[in-house]
């Protein structure tokens, strides 16, 4: 079924978002945390705050991409916004993955991806709980 009126952009979205954000937030950052105590590292700490701000930078390019330019959008407009914010995420995750490779030689990497699994699994929560 093809949807006829034009979507909306609206301060419920803004707040969806937040609330997006902070959610990833706590879920990044608890995983950092336990994974720091349980190694004891402050390395392990540092690396899972960078997978944390990877996530959140991804998400929030990406939502800027697809909600960003106008308030009110066609179905189709909205729909390859979508593709194209989605696509771009992928494309920062990869780079960001690349810069920290190759920046951040001492990089704890299970305390780096555990945290950024946990802050992405915080994106499917929040849209369960929205």
């Amino acid at each position: 079924m093809i949807q006829s009126r034009p979507m909306k952009n609206s301060r419920k979205h803004i707040k969806i978002m937040y609330r997006l954000v902070m959610v990833q937030s706590v879920m990044g950052l608890l995983a950092a945390i336990i994974i720091a105590v349980h190694t004891r590292s402050m390395n392990a700490l540092l690396s899972g705050i960078v997978g944390l701000f990877i996530a959140l930078i991804s998400t929030l390019i990406g939502a800027k991409i697809a909600f960003g330019d106008s308030l009110v959008v066609a179905p189709n407009v909205a729909y390859a916004r979508h593709k194209k914010a989605m696509i771009s995420r992928f494309i920062l995750n990869l780079l960001l993955f690349a810069v920290v490779v190759l920046v951040y030689r001492q990089c704890n990497y299970i305390a780096l991806l555990s945290a950024y699994i946990a802050a992405l699994s915080g994106y499917w929560i929040s849209l369960i709980i929205t």
